[in-house]
């Protein structure tokens, strides 16, 4: 959405408070007079307890009625900032769940968190309590100003005489401060992705506790954010300083002139003090004003970062299609790069038959794991198409692309929530019986049967309590669950041990019976039944066919076994050789 259209909706919601802040204000202006008027029949000698006793009442009801609609205005002023705070933060979560898995390989989880955050609160302090502020003191001055040339035009000019000078300044005063809240939020964000970035890297920064930079790198960045709050507070507080004693040549003007007058018998007394109170009144609303219009550039430059998020456009939501099923996986002249980078697929084109074992191997980097990206919709196609029964993934509405394939990759991610919770994520809705059942298939119910709490276990923050091969057994029971047709595997066994690489290797085989099944593989040694291995290398695809065809025509699989071979057997003699 447009920044500008954004903030006019966000301004918007503030019309029923404006109206109760407006009759707060001329009740207040009418007490004024009123006092005045009071004060003339005590001067000229009209005074009586009929005409104080209805100044009296009048003042009481002024003064009821500023304070009640001043109460009303702040109370639906705050009503409107926390509707709409919820209401933003509802629709970027609700936003960010419709973009692809690209945007957030893009941006920190630092800066998302921060704008979510800290940016929306922005907004919630401008309506609730800047926005009434700004439309009282715009108001008044405005009063006052007519107030006054009706009293007398000439006591008019002389309080609004220094108002372009303070109108020019004013413009070169935004300036810096538009350039010093725009390092200041920068700094706000840096400080935002290094604390959570920090907190979630604290168990390898406690690893090299005497040699790590992290901790002192944020420390920096924090020193850098309190500067920067040092410098906004100078920046806002000299110019108002300045912009007083503008506003105070405005009062002195009028008390010049006011004198002038009254010495020559064009103004009484009582109207040059009437305009002095109105003066005092200009003065002090406009310098309010000013220390409030920085919120304004506060609110330009949250809207701004909630844009980047709002702005960015979906994945078009296509219709659900009933008669969508399992087919060939086929990728057609693929040709993919992360962000204009060097091209991590180059015109890739190959097909993965409906039901059988498919094996992706290479080195780090050859294009294995943006194949499963790309199949899953992660990533749009450049060049070329991904199919699936001859379907464009690029045109399946996303559930329906949900609902076909599956993917347990490496790094299992956990919620904070029981371990049937966890399992549950799969199908929404399943029963007991059935998250039982589906780990079971997993390989997982025999050591949940052990807990003290059995599935009603909590996992900790991303699993913590678990080991690795637990949660990637807990994430292939997801995928029992969900019973996807296409099972993607990326190295779901790495880095595991080799208990548990057992156990996974068990749960897989329960997992892809009757499916389609892609592994991207860590240890060859797995894969040497598929029906059919893809050898990738620098982006491209150079050879494909079952393990013994590879072996006699692919000399970079033939070196990739080997060196699997000389590793097995290192592992082994390693082993000896802690046991003699």
């Amino acid at each position: 959405m447009d920044t500008k259209i954004l903030t006019k909706q966000i301004k918007a919601k503030n019309k029923a408070a404006d109206s109760y802040m407006t009759v707060s204000v001329l009740s207040g202006i009418a007490t004024t007079f009123l006092v005045v008027w009071l004060v003339n029949l005590f001067i000229t000698e009209q005074a009586s307890i009929q005409k104080i006793i209805l100044a009296g009442a009048g003042l009481c009801l002024l003064q009821a009625m500023k304070a009640i609609f001043y109460a009303l205005g702040t109370g639906r002023a705050h009503d409107a900032a926390y509707r709409s705070l919820a209401e933003i933060r509802l629709d970027i979560v609700s936003h960010l769940k419709k973009l692809p898995l690209s945007f957030f390989q893009k941006r920190k989880t630092g800066d998302l968190a921060n704008i979510i955050n800290h940016d929306v609160e922005q907004i919630e302090i401008y309506l609730a309590h800047a926005q009434p502020e700004i439309k009282i003191t715009l108001l008044l001055p405005l009063l006052v100003t007519l107030a006054m040339l009706v009293l007398d035009w000439r006591l008019g000019l002389a309080l609004v005489a220094p108002f372009p000078v303070m109108v020019l300044y004013q413009k070169v005063v935004y300036k810096l401060w538009d350039k010093t809240l725009k390092r200041y939020n920068q700094s706000t964000k840096e400080m935002s992705e290094d604390l959570i970035e920090y907190i979630s890297t604290m168990p390898a920064i406690k690893a090299f506790a005497t040699d790590e930079q992290k901790t002192d790198a944020v420390l920096t960045r924090m020193r850098s954010y309190i500067s920067w709050v040092k410098k906004i507070m100078y920046t806002v507080s000299v110019p108002l300083s300045m912009v007083q004693m503008l506003l105070e040549i405005g009062l002195v003007l009028v008390v010049i002139v006011g004198t002038g007058l009254m010495i020559s018998g064009q103004l009484s007394l009582i109207r040059f003090i009437l305009a002095l109170i109105l003066a005092n009144v200009f003065s002090s609303s406009l310098i309010r004003y000013m220390s409030f219009h920085h919120a304004d550039i506060v609110l330009g430059r949250s809207v701004e970062s909630i844009a980047t998020i709002t702005g960015e456009n979906p994945r078009p939501d296509y219709p659900r299609d009933p008669s969508l099923g399992p087919g060939n996986i086929e990728l057609r002249d693929v040709t993919f790069s992360y962000d204009g980078r060097e091209e991590a697929l180059k015109e890739v084109s190959l097909t993965f038959r409906e039901n059988t074992i498919n094996a992706i191997v290479g080195s780090s980097g050859s294009g294995k794991s943006t194949i499963a990206s790309l199949i899953m919709g992660f990533w749009p196609v450049e060049q070329g198409r991904v199919t699936i029964g001859g379907k464009n993934i690029a045109a399946m509405n996303e559930g329906d692309l949900s609902g076909l394939v599956a993917i347990v990759q490496q790094d299992t991610f956990l919620f904070n929530a029981t371990i049937a919770e966890n399992i549950r994520i799969g199908r929404a809705g399943a029963s007991r019986s059935e998250i039982m059942e589906a780990a079971q298939k997993a390989r997982l119910h025999e050591m949940i049967s052990e807990l003290p709490e059995g599935y009603d276990t909590m996992v900790g923050e991303g699993g913590a309590k678990l080991s690795g091969g637990e949660k990637q057994r807990i994430a292939i029971a997801r995928m029992m669950l969900k019973n996807a047709p296409i099972i993607i595997l990326d190295e779901a066994t790495a880095a595991i041990d080799p208990y548990n690489e057992h156990l996974i290797q068990e749960a897989i085989t329960n997992l892809s019976q009757n499916k389609t099944l892609i592994m991207i593989a860590h240890h060859l040694n797995t894969i040497v039944n598929a029906d059919q291995i893809i050898v990738m290398d620098a982006g491209r695809m150079i050879a494909r066919g079952k393990h013994r065809e590879l072996l006699d025509t692919c000399p970079l699989y033939q070196e990739m076994v080997q060196a699997q071979k000389k590793v097995d057997h290192w592992e082994i003699k390693q082993s000896q050789e802690v046991w003699t």
